[in-house]
């Protein structure tokens, strides 16, 4: 039972455009009648995920997720369906009565996912509140002030500071001596155990940056030593726990996606103080990984709102050799854009900010892209005496080897070009020897395409539904749709679906139609029960179905179904009997029932190829 009245939810759904919401967070391309991205609920490189505005209802057609608004953001954010309600009247600007949001609120501390959550809040309150407001944080404070962040900046980011002298267990434990409590704290993160038992702040004496998750909640935490000491990590990080996951987390993501979408690229920097510097210079599109290597996870998630990507990571050896890591990784998961950022002086953008300002900044983040070809032929060059014969070769060879990748004739032509006039090579021998170097990678290109053909013709397989199926699909389309086709139907009393899903929603729809007049696909998934029937009905709403009904379409689907039903109901109850009788061990009876079926399956084969 909604704890919200049916005509509050009406409205609300009714008052926001599904294909905005969903834009917030996939980036999605028109085609034909719907909208299609990549699916924010799994990793995949061709999207599989749809929206139809006219329906206004989502479906992926690879995890089976579908809905109207309100599941969009259950899923997404993991919202309660009344917490889903809230949110949408608030992106549509509708005020709720209090009562209605009183009574839909549901206490954080009720799973142990809300309350890590709640503890994370409380821990980053505290730790804010110290470095800003007491003298425990005044080193600390200083500190971050001359490395250029204002007080601005540090509220924005909610940045803090840990004392040596512990606090935290206090103040989350509270009044609080319940073992489940203790339990919880000991796993959170937030302390390291010692081989007595007791709780130590994992941070002690460390300047706090919080972590936050896609939709801006904090998960995690990075802590700074004030200063250097040897034995001593300059960051440590919180551990995976039930809320953090590392390998799906970018730093400044949740800030960082509207920004993104509006200059529709991202600057990827390595670490999130660079982040903070470009952020203050007026650079706000930048996220950054979490202290690892990039991953799958976090290039998908870049993926589904933008396809333009500038990698900006520190110009040092390390810092180099991970952007060459990040551009191949791009590479192998998707068309992209790619460009590079190299800071001259082998400058972080916080040590550049410190020499040359964060105008100077801007002026480089802008306008010092290289593409991926010319940093390649930068990076390979660093420790080569070129001069050298066998130094030259082997230097073309890992540029043709770059070059394989590259699909534009004409830039293929421009770098050739290049190589050709340094080192005095004939163009022509340097095209025959590309086209080797594209000869040994054809069977690996050749693989991953049959591959790919292989898992489309097992889609297609799977997805294809036989004909007593597929007539049901298109008379519950029709009944729902149609009102014809409607009454037609139920003029049918002994008429039954054969699949029990459909069943449900047949019964189910016929309960909306005494309270709806006409039928709406957004309306009608929330007068549904579970998941399961949402995800039939937004199947059925994608289809191709023709548009308009006949009365012979009907007629020949009905009659499809109600030649199978008699003969599906034997094959179940024989199924029960035969099961039964094999249970009890008695196999003269099992072996008898076992002939019939046969018998029966067989009238079932001949009859769905005499339909055909």
């Amino acid at each position: 039972m909604n704890l919200i009245p049916e005509e509050v939810i009406d409205r609300v759904r009714s008052s926001v455009n599904i294909l905005d919401v969903v834009s917030q967070s996939v980036q999605l391309h028109k085609s034909g009648k719907n909208w299609f991205g990549l699916c924010p609920f799994h990793a995949e490189k061709t999207p599989s995920f749809s929206v139809n505005e006219e329906k206004q209802i989502f479906n992926c057609f690879s995890c089976h997720r579908g809905g109207n608004v309100f599941k969009f953001l259950m899923d997404l954010e993991g919202l309660t369906f009344p917490e889903a309600v809230i949110k949408t009247a608030e992106i549509a600007g509708i005020t709720l009565p209090t009562e209605i949001e009183s009574a839909t609120q549901v206490p954080k501390n009720q799973s142990k996912v809300g309350k890590l959550r709640d503890l994370y809040s409380k821990a980053a309150e505290l730790y804010h509140h110290i470095l800003i407001n007491t003298k425990l944080g005044e080193q600390a404070f200083d500190y971050l002030q001359k490395r250029g962040l204002t007080l601005d900046l540090i509220n924005e980011f909610e940045i803090g500071f840990a004392p040596e002298k512990s606090l935290l267990e206090a103040v989350l434990k509270g009044n609080d001596t319940d073992e489940n409590n203790y339990q919880l704290l000991r796993k959170s993160g937030l302390f390291v155990e010692w081989q007595d038992g007791s709780l130590h702040e994992r941070f002690s004496d460390r300047i706090v940056f919080p972590i936050r998750d896609a939709n801006g909640q904090i998960v995690a935490f990075s802590g700074r030593v004030l200063s250097v000491k040897p034995d001593v990590p300059k960051y440590l990080n919180s551990p995976e726990t039930e809320i953090f996951n590392k390998r799906t987390i970018l730093f400044n993501f949740d800030k960082a996606k509207a920004e993104i979408r509006l200059k529709k690229h991202v600057i990827l920097f390595e670490g999130f103080m660079d982040v903070l510097a470009a952020y203050r210079a007026g650079i706000k599109n930048g996220v950054a990984s979490m202290g690892t290597s990039l991953t799958n996870e976090q290039i998908y998630q870049l993926q589904r709102i933008t396809s333009e990507i500038y990698i900006c990571y520190d110009g040092d050896e390390p810092g180099q050799h991970a952007t060459k890591r990040a551009l191949e990784l791009f590479e192998s998961l998707g068309k992209f854009t790619m460009g590079v950022i190299t800071l001259p002086d082998k400058l972080d953008p916080d040590e550049f900010i410190g020499k040359y300002g964060a105008q100077e900044l801007v002026q480089v983040l802008q306008k010092q892209r290289e593409s991926p070809l010319d940093f390649y032929m930068r990076f390979y060059e660093q420790g080569k005496n070129l001069t050298n014969e066998n130094a030259q070769l082997t230097y073309v060879s890992e540029i043709l080897n770059e070059l394989v990748s590259v699909s534009d004739p004409i830039e293929r032509d421009i770098y050739l070009n290049r190589l050709s006039q340094r080192f005095g090579i004939d163009k022509l021998n340097l095209e025959a020897q590309l086209k080797t170097e594209q000869h040994k990678q054809a069977p690996l290109v050749k693989q991953t395409s049959q591959a790919h053909q292989v898992v489309q013709q097992i889609t297609t397989r799977t997805t294809k539904y036989d004909k007593i199926e597929w007539a049901e699909r298109l008379l519950l389309y029709r009944f729902l749709h149609d009102q014809a086709a409607r009454l037609k139907i139920k003029n049918h009393l002994h008429f039954t679906f054969i699949h029990e899903k459909y069943q449900a929603i047949y019964l189910l729809a016929q309960g909306y139609f005494e309270q709806h007049t006409d039928f709406e696909s957004a309306s009608f998934l929330d007068f549904l029960p579970d998941d399961e029937l949402r995800s039939v009905v937004v199947s059925l709403e994608m289809s191709e179905f023709v548009a308009d009904s006949t009365e012979q379409e009907v007629n020949d689907c009905l009659g499809v179904v109600m030649q199978e039903a008699p003969l599906e109901q034997q094959i179940k109850d024989i199924k029960e009997q035969f099961n039964q009788a094999t249970s009890i061990g008695n196999q003269e009876l099992a072996s008898s029932l076992a002939v019939n079926l046969i018998n029966l399956l067989q009238q079932q084969q001949f009859g769905e190829q005499a339909i055909k």
